[in-house]
């Protein structure tokens, strides 16, 4: 995550030095996000069964590979090849719904959440760390150095696997999944699963409101060096602004665990985008100075992740955590279909009106979105559901 949330950083340069316009580019990263939301349900059932690792250490090296020719090319067909597809498709086997599917297994529902949280500070803190590194190194080292150096640091991933190759993981049965038979044989698609899941209202709004999540997270990675600009700030912000969003949610994602095995998750990830539209609303209202931008950073780090906890963890409340990884990789998939756009449009806006007023306006009216969609899932709605299943 350090290294798929700090690369957008490093658009204006590669736009001048390969000559794609910035909209180009941003398209580029956005279906970059698109392929990884839809790689993800595939890559969460494949650790279903066929265990984590395995889908880890073949994420892992896609992700090298499209790490290493996107730096090494110097034709915009070979860096949206490798960018958008192979980077894509290596992210989305190695986040989110392959860790925290197999972490939510480990845990009982009362514990989960917060374990989640503990789990998604790692992807917070990566940011922190990876955007602290490009700040360092952006002075004496170009574009396509710095992809090597991020595309060879992934190789801990693979190290990684190789200390899990031989664990079995270990299943905590709750209320929801006394009945089933983890270490039976199982299919490679649940489709039976995935249909029921769809069919419930309340997953339903889960996926509208991570959809906005996907905007929002994207929209300020991949334009931020553009959003500092907007605010009339120096451009070195942008790379310190972003160290400080990942820093402050490793205490914001552990604080949402904490949260969401106490109190409705669905009304926490109400008040996280009613939060976060606030927060847009005064980048574009209120005039910015260094210190108002670290501030702003400060509280939309404390939100920036803290979504995924709850909602991984509002999923596993709704159906178990049997098929964990592959219900919350349709969740995910929905949330990388909000940063496409989110990336895409982001630099479409820019190019048609030269400034990203109202991309951040269009942000925060989304954000509002997220907030309402999350008020009908009742802590009624949520147990009626569980307890009939």
């Amino acid at each position: 995550m350090g290294v798929r949330l700090t690369t957008g950083l490093l658009l204006p340069e590669i736009s001048i030095d390969l000559s794609i316009p910035t909209s180009e580019l941003a398209f580029g990263f956005g279906v970059q996000n698109l392929l990884w939301g839809a790689i993800s349900p595939i890559a969460g059932m494949m650790a279903e069964r066929y265990g984590t690792a395995k889908v880890l250490l073949s994420g892992a090296i896609v992700f090298i590979v499209g790490m290493f020719w996107a730096a090494l090319t110097e034709s915009s067909w070979g860096f949206f090849m490798a960018n958008a597809v192979l980077i894509g498709i290596g992210v989305g086997a190695t986040t989110f719904p392959i860790v925290l599917g197999a972490v939510g297994k480990r845990f009982p529902a009362h514990k989960r959440t917060f374990a989640l949280g503990i789990t998604s500070a790692g992807g917070s803190f990566g940011q922190f760390a990876y955007a602290m590194l490009l700040g360092q190194t952006d002075a004496f080292l170009d574009w396509s150095q710095i992809f090597i150096l991020f595309g060879s640091s992934l190789l801990l991933i693979i190290l990684a696997c190789w200390f899990m190759r031989d664990r079995e993981e270990t299943y905590v049965a709750d209320e929801l999944d006394l009945s089933d038979d983890s270490s039976g044989p199982r299919p490679l698609f649940n489709w039976q699963a995935v249909g029921e899941a769809f069919q419930n209202r309340s997953y339903q709004l889960l996926n509208v409101g991570f959809f906005v999540c996907g905007f929002h997270i994207a929209l300020l990675t991949v334009h931020m060096s553009g959003v500092v600009s907007y605010c009339g700030l120096p451009p070195e912000m942008a790379s310190n602004s972003l160290a400080v969003i990942g820093l402050a949610n490793v205490v914001g994602v552990i604080i949402a665990g904490w949260a969401g095995d106490r109190w409705h998750k669905p009304w926490l990830l109400l008040l996280i985008y009613w939060l976060r539209a606030c927060l847009l609303m005064a980048l574009v209202f209120i005039p910015m100075n260094s210190q108002l931008f670290y501030t702003f950073s400060v509280i939309m780090g404390v939100l920036w992740l803290s979504t995924v906890p709850l909602t991984s963890g509002a999923v596993a409340q709704l159906f178990g955590t049997k098929n964990l990884a592959s219900l919350f990789g349709f969740v995910m998939f929905s949330h990388q279909i909000g940063a496409f756009f989110g990336s895409w449009w982001g630099g479409l806006i820019f190019d048609e009106f030269g400034s990203y007023h109202w991309a951040l306006l269009l942000s925060a009216g989304l954000g509002v979105l997220a907030a309402a969609v999350h008020l009908p899932i009742t802590p009624k709605k949520l147990q009626s559901y569980a307890s009939a299943n």
